[in-house]
């Protein structure tokens, strides 16, 4: 914790020096991974963006999994401005993570529908991704956990219970890719290991229907808007991993990365070797519109 020794973090009301920030080791969410985060990413433009979509999909997942919230939007967006100032992020390119955590059972595993759950907001200086790989595309790697395509209603939920996914990064680094996808036994594709997925093909997108078992990911909705706003052709259904092996063009999107372009499929060549792609470009250029149009006057 070092690199961190200036750095604050927000935990339950106060905002503490980062090498002194610490939950209870009874917390659940340390014993169980029982809690829930959002990623975020403010601009240096000014402003955190798409903060208010993070924050529907934040409490949405809190009153569902029967969290108990002490805080409203206003309470959230307050603490993290402040979070983000008191680490002199206010004109920045910053990273931020808001977690909540159940903080404890009544018994071994019930809930304490009343328990008041711990609250940690993170915000540092972002790290973005290389250059290259928005220039020549990533490469992506079938993950060997095989989820189940429909059925599980957690998988909507971001879960600090995020093994899955880390384990699956990893397979991917072993192969010498960036990131690793999901499949199902019927080679269904879901999403990848933190970023959801589309294909094109003849000038039209694709992506893997909310039904299945996959994230609605911020980034993803947003790119869907883009593509109605702009007219493209666009649909969510069932991917196959052939539609991937044969797509014109693929990217994946998060908060973090934007609108990455693939250019790899378990050492499957993407479309003709162009990388991006045109549709790729042309989504990647306008969602560069919306992070640019946040309100410059937050965060003065």
């Amino acid at each position: 914790m070092s690199g961190d020794k200036f750095t604050y973090i927000y935990v339950n009301d106060k905002y503490v020096p980062a090498e002194k920030a610490a939950v209870h080791a009874y917390d659940a969410g340390f014993l169980y991974g029982d809690g829930l985060f959002e990623t975020l990413r403010a601009y240096r433009t000014g402003g955190i963006f798409a903060f208010d979509l993070h924050l529907d999909r934040f409490f949405s997942s809190m009153y569902l999994l029967k969290y108990n919230p002490y805080f409203d939007r206003d309470f959230l967006k307050e603490r993290t401005e402040g979070l983000l100032k008191k680490n002199g992020l206010g004109r920045s390119d910053a990273y931020i993570k808001i977690i909540v955590t159940r903080a404890r059972y009544r018994n071994r595993f019930e809930f304490d529908f009343w328990c008041r759950p711990n609250l940690i907001i993170i915000a540092k200086k972002f790290t973005p991704y290389p250059v290259k790989f928005y220039n020549t595309g990533i490469k992506i790697v079938n993950s060997s956990i095989k989820r189940n395509p429909v059925g599980n209603e957690l998988y909507r939920h971001k879960l600090l219970n995020y093994f899955e996914n880390i384990y699956a990064k990893n397979e991917a680094y072993a192969a010498g890719g960036q990131e690793a996808f999901f499949s199902a036994r019927d080679r269904s594709v879901l999403e990848c290991a933190s970023s959801n997925i589309f294909t094109v093909r003849d000038n039209r997108v694709f992506t893997p229907t909310l039904t299945q078992n996959i994230l609605p990911g911020v980034t993803r909705k947003l790119v869907i808007d883009i593509c109605k706003d702009r007219k493209i052709n666009f649909s969510e259904r069932r991917l196959h991993y052939y539609n991937l092996v044969e797509a014109d063009e693929i990217f994946i999107t998060s908060s973090l990365m934007e609108i990455m372009p693939v250019k790899e499929v378990d050492g499957h060549a993407i479309g003709c070797g162009k990388v991006p792609g045109p549709v790729t470009d042309l989504v990647s250029m306008e969602y560069k519109k919306l992070t640019s149009l946040i309100d410059s006057t937050i965060r003065l």
